[in-house]
């Protein structure tokens, strides 16, 4: 995508794009740093109480719907810079973001919420991993061509498979 493009959808000029970042790939990292906080946020306020597998629930359905409310962030966030390294700031916002599952979790197994043998960060991991396939299949109309209507059954399949996983 050009500046010249990118000014005529935001409504200004590809000077103007230029005043403010260095180059597109500035302007795209910048882009992919708002959707992460933003996914953030979402994460946050899904579950602020509650027990472990009620706020895991939570964040699933938010990150799910995160995908489907904001398609273009979500395309861009995960998408592949063509085989080079990710910028450390980017990777430290998606650390950041995984973590507040990881808490989730962590604070379950404290609590006995939650299986006691889970590796915490494996746990975080195969979850952000369920949930990414899930949204990435139904932000890319994959899931409505698969399971036309049934969008909604299958992610309450995902999540309670999860928490099932997750039990004591």
């Amino acid at each position: 995508m050009s500046a010249r493009k990118i000014a005529e959808r935001v409504g200004c000029s590809a000077t103007t794009i230029y005043l403010y970042y260095r180059n597109i790939d500035d302007l795209l990292h910048h882009v992919r740093m708002e959707g992460h906080a933003l996914l953030a946020e979402a994460l946050r306020s899904a579950a602020p109480a509650g027990n472990a597998l009620e706020r895991v629930r939570a964040m699933g359905r938010a990150y799910y719907a995160f995908g489907l409310q904001h398609r273009h962030y979500y395309a861009l966030m995960f998408s592949s810079d063509g085989g080079r390294a990710l910028r450390r700031d980017l990777v430290q916002r998606e650390m950041y973001t995984l973590m507040l599952l990881r808490d989730v979790l962590a604070g379950g197994i404290a609590r006995g919420e939650l299986r006691p043998d889970l590796d915490v960060t494996v746990a975080t991991n195969a979850l952000w991993a369920e949930i990414h396939g899930l949204t990435a299949l139904a932000v890319s109309g994959m899931l409505m061509q698969t399971a036309p209507g049934q969008d909604a059954e299958v992610l309450e399949a995902t999540l309670r498979a999860a928490v099932q996983w997750l039990r004591r």
